[in-house]
């Protein structure tokens, strides 16, 4: 059985834990309220643009583009998946990464070329031994940028204009609340035109379009997509912030029952020294009789 200086060590490192974990709580806090106005502000954009995507490809030819058709039997296909570079954060990453998983070995034989691209080291760290990796981008989620995402988006739609693969995926978390977010693998090219609702300011029918649709279009989905990474990396931001603050507040509270258990511990060996220095000092007395 520990004694009491043992008891008060253990106290002392689990009370220097606890400030850790309130200091990252408060910094997690701090962070995620800027992060939700960011991602906010990206969402509000990105539907605007998807709407006008949908409006732009319903006109004249546009919705006959052949970007805009889903292949018949598609063989290839890219999936981008969205982390965190940091851990301590709960289940976060980890409920992604199943979520993949599941989604790649119920899709692993449809396709014939299956290739992954990662924003965040714990995704890489998960797929670089399991998947085809086409692309890492170390740098996309410490501080998601516009610029960037839009690189990206570029790089992504070319290769899908090209040819070279019938289907685009994000895999990412869905920021629904601090305390929900929601693991989803979906398909961002093509885009599904019944899924995207009309822009709140659409351009009036009688407005002609320059250049035409069928020019216009190319150019739009290309922006859709850097739009859709570049939301979806702020969404990333607010999940991991919110599940870090989470997961710090439940150790901080474990914390706070182990000091108290120790605590109770500790006064309970405290006692057991003081009845064995009283016996001892009772037997010496009686034995100078």
């Amino acid at each position: 059985m520990a004694n009491f200086r043992e008891y008060n060590a253990k106290i002392r490192q689990l009370q220097n834990m606890r400030r850790v974990t309130l200091a990252m709580k408060m910094l997690s806090t701090t962070k995620l309220a800027r992060a939700q106005e960011a991602m906010a502000r990206a969402q509000a954009f990105d539907r605007e643009w998807s709407g006008l995507v949908r409006q732009v490809a319903g006109v004249g030819s546009g919705g006959r583009n052949p970007l805009m058709k889903p292949r018949a039997r598609p063989e290839s296909a890219y999936v981008l998946m969205i982390t965190s570079d940091m851990g301590l954060c709960g289940g976060f990453n980890n409920n992604l990464i199943r979520a993949t998983a599941a989604w790649l070995a119920e899709r692993r034989e449809r396709y014939r070329i299956l290739r992954f691209g990662f924003c965040g080291r714990k995704g890489y760290q998960f797929g670089r031994d399991r998947v085809e990796v086409r692309a890492y981008y170390e740098e996309a989620v410490r501080r998601p940028d516009f610029g960037l995402a839009a690189r990206i988006g570029q790089e992504i739609f070319e290769t899908y204009a090209e040819g070279k693969y019938d289907e685009i995926y994000l895999a990412r978390n869905r920021f629904f609340s601090p305390l929900w977010q929601e693991p989803v693998v979906e398909r961002i090219l093509p885009v599904d035109l019944d899924a995207v609702p009309p822009p709140e300011n659409a351009v009036p029918p009688y407005v002609l379009l320059e250049p035409k649709p069928t020019q216009l279009l190319p150019h739009l989905l290309a922006r859709h997509v850097g739009h859709r990474i570049f939301a979806a990396l702020l969404e990333n931001a607010s999940g991991e912030h919110a599940a870090r603050m989470s997961a710090m507040d439940s150790a901080s509270k474990n914390i706070d029952s182990l000091c108290g258990a120790y605590t109770l511990l500790r006064n309970r060996a405290r006692q057991a020294s003081i009845t064995t220095e009283l016996i001892e000092v009772v037997s010496g007395a009686e034995a100078l009789r």
